[in-house]
């Protein structure tokens, strides 16, 4: 599916905005990926994305994991979302009752013999809690499901529980939370102690300040890492927060 056709689909519904979904939408088409994985959908938005760019490329799959209790009363739903856009048959929809760590758990189990997990996704992207316990574990699984080669892209780098988007996230009270983890990124500290210090991936790229992509690419003898501005993305950031702060629903995603 052409991407202005699902962008007009999709026009109003949150929480990624057209530019981030061309960008994902022309990874997809670029990299040729075809065996997806998705750690928070809300609306499903960026399912759609996804989902459209594999049905541009002729093919594949995306399994996008959420919570049943974020999940069930969006309105639209995933599921409406990807009826209306017609991209049903590449998208497995699967909601859990405490996190999608415990999914992670499952195709590990799925996915392994004589104590060896073999890798089957090309892409992952977390877009989830935001929260360093549950997305640190989150990598760390996902990682094993990741084939070499693979990209893992996180959302919300320099997202703050203490900032606009102040909130509770699958059963994490932030009232309870002291004022350092409340003003600190979790995103940010994961990938800058946990991603980018692992032996197995060599390129790094921070978009925007909200983005934050990390190669599984072991053989190179060096890291790399790039960062990009994209003035259009970074315009939309800026709107949609100020939206929170005045009460409003917009987030990026």
């Amino acid at each position: 599916m052409k991407f202005e056709e699902v962008k007009q689909l999709l026009e109003g519904v949150p929480f990624m905005t057209p530019a981030q979904g061309k960008i994902i939408y022309d990874f997809i088409i670029d990299n040729k990926v075809s065996n997806c994985l998705e750690l928070g959908f809300a609306h499903g938005v960026s399912s759609c994305y996804i989902a459209a760019a594999l049905d541009e490329i002729g093919g594949g799959n995306l399994t996008t994991v959420d919570l049943i209790s974020t999940t069930q009363w969006r309105d639209p739903s995933i599921e409406q979302l990807l009826s209306k856009t017609g991209l049903e048959k590449y998208v497995t929809v699967v909601r859990e009752q405490t996190s999608y760590t415990w999914f992670l758990k499952k195709q590990i189990e799925k996915n392994t013999e004589n104590y060896s997990c073999q890798p089957i996704y090309d892409f992952c992207f977390i877009d989830g809690s935001k929260n360093w316990t549950i997305d640190g574990f989150a990598f760390c699984l996902a990682d094993k499901l990741l084939k070499q080669g693979g990209w893992v892209l996180f959302d919300d780098y320099n997202w703050t529980y203490g900032g606009t988007g102040r909130s509770s996230t699958d059963g994490i009270n932030h009232e309870e939370m002291g004022e350092d983890e409340l003003n600190t990124p979790h995103i940010e500290l994961l990938f800058r102690l946990v991603v980018m210090q692992h032996p197995d991936y060599s390129e790094f790229k921070i978009q925007d300040e909200w983005w934050a992509w990390a190669r599984k690419k072991s053989n190179s003898q060096r890291k790399t890492i790039t960062v990009e501005e994209t003035q259009s993305f970074k315009a939309l950031l800026k709107n949609a927060l100020k939206s929170l702060a005045k009460g409003g629903q917009a987030k990026t995603k």
